[in-house]
């Protein structure tokens, strides 16, 4: 017998998903037996009897005070971005060109074009992502940024613009061990000006290239290529448990691009706090879209029984 530990972060995903892929492991599976810790938990009664059997541990965001009781621990980590897209592009998979900006640093609209995205290294939820013309992009230090600034704690980069439309748009894939779980498609409010050709932004003015807002228009994709290329960026990240892909298509050229992969791993939107608001606004159900939940137990059950020790 083998033990896989899934370790819960309640403010982050519901328990009771977890207690449904224990379900289905346990009906899946007569080799391996499930548990459920709380990240927080000290003291674990079953850590003795755990112990005496090979273990894999699981954890979508990093573990906090849970003592693992044996075994290797697949937990979420924060990485930069120009780390994953140094990773990415290692392994052939399609991401914009970018640079990260240092000091004395020239941009040339030859070869970046004439605007260019600039986003923080470290950056959540799409805050501080912006265009700019990309001769007047330079070098600022951290400590000249605020403290709530994303730059006060890394870099900023510049990376070449992905024109996706009018209105900007993107994908959500979220994978587990490289096994797709669910897949948005989100468009931008169509209230919102748009951006009618690749670098019109100084005759629209005010164009927003954030796809993911509150307001945005959001559905199910089942889009094959998208998918399949999640899949595959995952491979990048093996220790990764958890990967939320943004993914873009050039509107012109049909190319699809990774955008980033959030490795710190707290982008299970079958029940986080997002995904449940966007479920609800939009009528749609990550959950039976591409059966996650049994999806997950299966590829749970297969990884305990490759890694478990």
């Amino acid at each position: 017998m083998k033990n896989l530990i899934l370790v819960n972060q309640s403010n982050k995903q519901e328990r009771s998903d977890f207690v449904e892929i224990c379900r289905r492991i346990s009906e899946l599976s007569d080799d391996v037996v499930p548990y459920i810790v709380d990240t927080k938990q000290g003291e674990w009664e079953l850590a003795g009897r755990v112990s005496e059997n090979p273990t894999m541990t699981v954890s979508y965001l990093p573990v906090r005070r849970f003592d693992v009781p044996r075994g290797p621990v697949f937990e979420g980590c924060e990485l930069p971005k120009s780390q994953q897209y140094q990773r990415l592009r290692g392994d052939g998979i399609r991401v914009p060109d970018w640079q990260v900006i240092e000091p004395d640093d020239l941009f040339d609209p030859e070869q970046w074009g004439p605007y260019v995205v600039v986003k923080p290294e470290l950056g959540r939820c799409g805050r501080e992502i912006k265009v700019k013309r990309t001769e007047r992009v330079r070098y600022q230090p951290m400590d000249s940024f605020s403290e709530e600034h994303t730059a006060s704690r890394g870099p900023m980069l510049v990376q070449r613009f992905v024109y996706t439309g009018p209105w900007a748009s993107s994908y959500r894939v979220v994978t587990l061990f490289g096994k797709a779980l669910m897949c948005w498609y989100c468009e931008m409010d169509h209230d919102l000006p748009p951006l009618n050709s690749r670098f019109g932004f100084a005759e629209q003015g005010g164009i927003n290239i954030v796809s993911n807002k509150r307001s945005s228009t959001y559905g199910l994709s089942f889009e094959a290529d998208v998918i399949a290329l999640a899949e595959a960026a995952h491979n990048s990240f093996p220790d990764q448990p958890l990967l939320g892909h943004d993914v873009a298509r050039d509107h012109e050229t049909g190319e699809l691009y990774i955008l980033e992969c959030n490795p710190r791993g707290d982008t299970w939107l079958f029940s986080s706090y997002t995904g449940v608001e966007i479920q609800k606004a939009h009528q749609i159900d990550f959950y039976t879209q591409l059966d996650g939940l049994t999806e997950a137990a299966r590829v749970l059950i297969q990884r305990t029984r490759d890694y478990a020790r």
